[in-house]
């Protein structure tokens, strides 16, 4: 009977040492993770589940192999009395891991809620920051456009009472201007050409047409009628330009880059004034580079916003930062003396104003000179102030 029940009390035996051997390993394993996240509950949870788990695999086999010893002694009443406080302790520890994954269970519900919580909160801090990052933006850009309008506020008033000043100046000079280069030409006719007479008499017309020139700047800048509109091709425009510019220029080494947008449509507004702010552009930006380098013209058409930025770049030496406050002020200029009036960047500001644009500049010395010109892309403008 004893032989018969061997097997059996080995198998015992066995499975006795592999359940504390396993459930030690177990514990192992659980105090490692939790080693590496000791702030993670499911690594705790586990943690102490190995641990009771691993007291009941003890006590368990432990009064497994203490009954076989005591039944193949002959103690079997020793063992009917172990028996009772054996399954006792077995119980006891495995209502302590049904309370333990009870306990955590709840524990995980809440840590579940705090972590949904802590996500909520986390996202509503990022809307807040987006939100404040946005409306930051939004203020600075208001703050600009206020900045800018001001500005062009100041400007147009001081444009204003120079232009009365320069209106009243260029009507008294302009005739006795006229009276003076008639004459001149007069004599002219009468004197011999190679004489030192006509020589004097030619650099008298040479500088009186001069003076008539910046009278009419003066009278150009001064007027304030309102535009004469048509719809025309911007294109069309800046190619006219390109051409009177480079006979003016005669052999210049300037290239010129165009860079057209034709899903541009045709602009409501006066050609000869946009093509005198264009020649003033192109030829300002000729000089910058000294006759040499590439001039950009590009057009870019934004249909959302209903304007064409017309765009003309030089490859000078750029504008010092100082000055650029000033560059559209009526009689500054950077020229030497005798070779600009100062009126050329104001008179196409007036004009851009008048045709309800606007025209800025960018530049950095040593690295050229962009003006920006945008005008409405309105079929129809009757209301534009002059």
């Amino acid at each position: 009977m004893i032989v018969s029940a061997l097997p059996i009390v080995l198998v015992d035996f066995a499975g006795s040492v592999a359940m504390i051997i396993l459930s030690f390993q177990c514990t192992r394993m659980a105090r490692e993770l939790n080693r590496r996240t000791p702030n993670h509950l499911m690594w705790t949870y586990l943690l102490w589940v190995s641990y009771f788990l691993a007291g009941f695999a003890v006590s368990r086999s432990a009064g497994h192999i203490l009954k076989q010893i005591l039944l193949f002694t002959g103690h079997l009443d020793a063992w009917e009395i172990i028996r009772p406080f054996s399954g006792g302790i077995n119980t006891f520890l495995l209502i302590i891991v049904a309370s333990i994954t009870l306990f955590f269970g709840r524990a995980w519900q809440v840590y579940r809620e705090i972590m949904n919580d802590r996500i909520a909160i986390q996202n509503a801090h990022r809307e807040l920051l987006d939100l404040n990052e946005n409306l930051e933006r939004r203020v600075q850009e208001r703050t600009e456009a206020l900045a800018l309008s001001e500005k062009q506020i100041a400007q147009a008033d001081k444009l204003a009472s120079i232009g009365q000043l320069a209106s009243g100046i260029a009507h008294e000079i302009n005739n006795p201007l006229g009276i003076i280069l008639g004459y001149t030409q007069l004599l002219l006719r009468s004197e011999p050409p190679d004489t030192q007479k006509a020589e004097d008499l030619r650099i008298i017309e040479k500088h009186v047409k001069s003076c008539k020139a910046i009278v009419a700047d003066l009278l150009n800048f001064a007027r304030s009628s309102k535009p004469k509109n048509e719809n025309v091709d911007i294109h069309d425009i800046i190619e006219d330009v390109l051409v009177f510019v480079t006979h003016q220029a005669g052999a210049s080494s300037v290239e010129f880059v165009r860079e057209y947008d034709r899903s541009a449509p045709p602009l409501f507004i006066e050609e000869k004034k946009i093509k005198q702010v264009l020649i003033n552009l192109v030829m300002n930006a000729q000089h910058a580079s000294g006759n040499k380098g590439v001039i950009r013209i590009a057009t870019l058409h934004d249909a959302a916003a209903a304007q064409l930025l017309i765009r003309v770049r030089d490859t000078g030496y750029g504008i010092e930062k100082k000055h650029l406050s000033r560059i559209f002020d009526p009689f500054f200029t950077t020229k030497p003396t005798g070779e600009g009036t100062g009126l050329g960047l104001a008179v196409s500001y007036g004009i851009v104003k008048s045709h309800g644009g606007t025209i800025s500049v960018e530049s950095e010395p040593g690295r050229g000179t962009e003006f920006t010109v945008m005008l409405p892309t309105m079929t129809r403008q009757k209301d534009l102030a002059p």
